[in-house]
């Protein structure tokens, strides 16, 4: 953890009384918070395994810390309107700042849904990281391919990529960083973009359905009441009660000190809401649906036979020319994307389906540990002796072992053996524009595969610089 993110969480511990020492509510707001390093739950060292070189290395990140959405902010003001039309007393020390709390965005015009200054650090820094670690595979002042989103309502997976850039290449990341924006709009793209969801008519994200909307009910109402009766002259709803962690991550980030509304949950209701967006994601488009769990797995696919082509494969773009893939495969896309793809990967895949009336304690899945700001699945090829090629797969920093293919050096898998668990999970999904109830005769009626990592000149891609 660097010094910024360290100082920030012990920071939110001063003044609670209501956390252990080594809680840290920042670890455990789903989707909401700045990035972490994910605690060491495997067991597994991050270390290559002895005898084995890492030869080539992807990430698929979630965009940086930012500021938050429109309906967020909306949110927010609306808050501040309730709490400022009150007559608000209270005596508890934790609500005290509510009576001159208002939304700390400056302006809101610009800033909204914009990446903010921890997400810069954050690209940045993971870019200098990456640089470091992965500095065999890359040659010094070279050119570097990167991949994004391409979303014409905000530029924050862009920015992403170009921050990252920028961290990785140094001063001369202008002219040496190409991004291909992935436009998931055009029908050309199907199954072939860091969104494929976007042209899946069947797709649908419920935010969690029935499961979340039943945990709600158990876990949000004893809080209301709890902190309802700290007050006098005002009355927290349901809706407000449920967007107080939210508050907590977004506005620790974007002012980069500790909010005072990370001290208004208690530690155990802190992890009840962590447990809310686990079931948000599982059951939005995780493992507990039945077509949003496929719909990253065209891409997880690309990247395995790029990983199998070995690093120095060349390859032939759409309109002949030649195409050498960068060695360190960097791409960014949204939560949504992230999560799909998380169950895709295979680590969950032995978990049980979540349940809706209490919180799993041993689950292994956990929100928070994929999905936060910039979030990142990373995959390392090893090369070993006698030339044998694992893969392993990294969650912000922690290596999860695939379910059930854990036989190489430090729970790796056999690359061969992972390629096939991928293509099984194709097979098991079938056809995509079938499955996706596909009506645009535009779009390609056979693609289940993702060639943009090995295809410079895919016609809906823009050409960004960092």
């Amino acid at each position: 953890m660097d010094i910024f993110n360290k100082a920030l969480l012990i920071g939110l511990l001063a003044g609670s009384a209501v956390a252990r020492d080594d809680f840290r509510p920042l670890e455990h707001l789903g989707g909401n918070s700045p990035w972490f390093k994910g605690p060491e739950v495997t067991g597994i060292s991050p270390e290559v395994p002895n005898g084995c070189i890492v030869d080539l290395a992807a990430s698929f990140s979630r965009h940086g810390s930012r500021y938050p959405d429109q309906g967020a902010y909306n949110e927010w003001i609306a808050l501040s309107t309730h709490i400022h039309n009150a007559s608000l007393t209270t005596r508890d020390s934790s609500l005290t700042f509510l009576s001159s709390w208002k939304p700390v965005l400056k302006s809101p015009v610009q800033q909204i849904a914009q990446i903010s200054a921890t997400g810069y650090k954050e690209l940045y820094d993971m870019g200098a990281t990456y640089r470091l670690r992965y500095g065999d595979l890359y040659d010094y002042n070279t050119p570097l391919a990167l991949w994004s989103n391409y979303y014409s309502s905000s530029p924050r997976v862009r920015d992403s990529a170009r921050l990252f850039a920028r961290g990785f290449l140094g001063p001369n990341a202008t002219d040496l960083g190409s991004i291909y924006a992935l436009n998931s709009s055009d029908p050309r793209s199907f199954m072939n973009s860091l969104a494929p969801s976007d042209l899946c008519p069947a797709y649908s994200d419920n935010g969690g359905g029935d499961p979340k909307t039943k945990w709600d009910s158990i876990y949000l109402p004893p809080i209301v009441k709890r902190l309802n009766k700290l007050v006098k002259g005002f009355q927290f709803t349901q809706a407000e009660v449920n967007i107080i962690p939210y508050l907590c991550g977004f506005e620790t980030q974007i002012t980069g000190t500790n909010s005072p509304w990370c001290g208004i949950f208690t530690e155990d209701e802190t992890l009840q809401y962590e447990y809310a967006q686990d079931l948000r994601y599982w059951y939005g488009n995780g493992l507990g649906t039945d077509i949003e769990k496929y719909t990253m797995v065209p891409v997880l696919d690309g990247l395995v036979k790029r990983f199998v082509d070995g690093p120095s494969a060349t390859y032939k773009s759409s309109d002949g020319s030649t195409f050498v893939p960068p060695k360190v495969i960097i791409s960014f896309s949204n939560d949504g994307q992230i999560n799909q793809l998380a169950a895709a990967i295979g680590v969950f895949d032995s978990e049980s389906q979540l349940p809706s009336d209490r919180v799993p304690k041993d689950r292994l899945y956990r929100s928070s540990r994929v999905t936060s700001m910039r979030g990142t699945i990373g995959f390392e090829r090893l090369s070993c002796a006698r030339k044998a090629t694992y893969i392993r797969i990294r969650l912000n920093e922690v290596v999860y072992p695939v379910a059930g293919c854990q036989s190489g050096p430090g729970k790796s898998c056999p690359l061969s053996q992972y390629q096939k668990l991928v293509q099984k999970k194709l097979k098991a999904a079938g056809n995509y524009a079938r499955i996706c109830n596909v009506t645009n005769s535009a779009i390609p009626r056979d693609q289940n595969s993702a060639t943009f990592f090995t295809d410079a000149k895919l016609p809906f891609q823009t050409l960004i610089k960092p």
